[in-house]
């Protein structure tokens, strides 16, 4: 169980993956069962990274940011940035599988679609992160986690990282698909005015974050305050209403470094940046090397 370790590990010191370059130390499947689960995962954990628990049989109970919950066979819990994780007991029949995705890994991929849809069933599920699937759609989010373990054993394939990230999207698809059916999830809820305002944000942030780079263009599509905005925003994911923004740009500015017919002068204004230089420091504060080193890397 050096997987499940290494995951023990990450939490404790949060955000370990970011250190790792090879995938398969931030990109992890395990299995377990009642005694492994209980061993592993009887530690508070405030979440920096995402862990995805497919409950295969028998039932388990947690605290997701103090509320208790009880998962049964065919539940998935989707835990996220922001959430406070605390395993509380599994039954002697407990079995699950695990997905684990660090935080690192997630910002380095190249795709703003996946980004996209990890915003999308983010929406829906940060405040309600248990979902209870029919026997057809656990079955197939189950073959998937097994499509992307076989993949992550596959270190010798020439791109394997891009395999590893399309697997991961595959998975990331089928679950947005999942949960947008699944209309009665948010209706049978009481969603506070404020979780309905931060949907609202990310669905506007989606639309127009290449464009709109400020806090105050938001808050006024949204008609509150800057600064109400900031809270809830930060209340409820951990993260602030720029690191959003910045996150969707950086992933767009990637995908744009790799088509060589476009000048960084042009990747700029394409991202409404007021100049290459102001660009190019944005970029090196996220990536660590300029626009023209990470374009030549690629």
């Amino acid at each position: 169980m050096n997987a499940v370790n290494d995951i023990k590990k990450d939490y404790e010191i949060f955000e370990i993956s970011t250190k790792y370059k090879d995938p398969r130390n931030r990109v992890t499947i395990v299995h377990v069962n009642q005694k492994q689960a209980s061993s592993y995962f009887d530690v508070n954990v405030y979440m920096k990274s995402s862990l995805f628990v497919l409950v295969l049989n028998g039932s388990v109970h947690l605290d997701i940011n103090f509320k208790e919950y009880v998962a049964k066979k065919d539940a998935i819990i989707l835990l996220s940035f922001g959430h406070f994780f605390k395993l509380r007991k599994t039954t002697n029949d407990f079995e699950g599988v695990i997905l684990y995705v660090g935080k690192g890994y997630v910002d380095e991929m190249y795709s703003t679609d996946m980004i996209y849809q990890r915003i999308k069933y983010g929406v829906k599920m940060h405040s309600i992160p248990l979902l209870i699937l029919n026997r057809v759609d656990a079955h197939l989010l189950e073959k998937r986690l097994s499509f992307v373990e076989e993949i992550i054993g596959s270190s010798n394939h020439r791109y394997y990282k891009e395999m590893v990230l399309n697997t991961l999207l595959i998975f990331f698809l089928d679950l947005s698909n999942i949960i947008e059916q699944e209309d009665s999830v948010m209706d049978s809820q009481n969603i506070s005015r404020d979780e309905i305002c931060f949907q609202k944000f990310l669905e506007i942030l989606v639309d127009h974050y290449k464009k709109e780079h400020l806090v105050d263009f938001y808050a006024n599509d949204l008609h509150i305050t800057s600064h109400y905005l900031t809270l809830i925003v930060k209340r409820l994911s951990g993260q602030t209403v720029s690191d959003f923004v910045f996150q969707l740009l950086y992933g767009e500015a990637k995908i744009l470094l790799q088509q060589p017919d476009l000048t960084i002068q042009q990747i700029a204004t394409n991202l409404y940046f007021s100049d290459q230089s102001s660009f190019g420091k944005f970029f090196k504060r996220k990536s660590g090397i300029s626009p023209k080193e990470f374009r030549l890397k690629n």
